[in-house]
């Protein structure tokens, strides 16, 4: 079941992870700002085998970036 609440709460387990989620997805578009064509940022990714060791890559190289690089002008 569930409580029904007056407004809303969000987890505070969860506040850090969907934060870092959103700064790595652009604002315009919706897609990721790195870009996964890239074969350092790639190989970097593919030969990291603990999920949040690899959010964790993920999310420094995307943090500078303002929108992604597709829509960079």
């Amino acid at each position: 079941g569930h409580i029904e609440l007056a407004r809303p709460v969000f987890h505070p387990g969860f506040i850090i992870k969907v934060k870092k989620i959103l700064e790595c997805i652009c604002v315009n578009c919706g897609k990721l700002k790195a870009d996964i064509s890239d074969p350092t940022f790639a190989d970097k990714i593919r030969h990291v085998r603990d999920p949040k060791a690899r959010m964790a890559a993920v999310w420094s190289h995307c943090k500078t970036k303002k929108v992604c690089e597709t829509d960079e002008p």
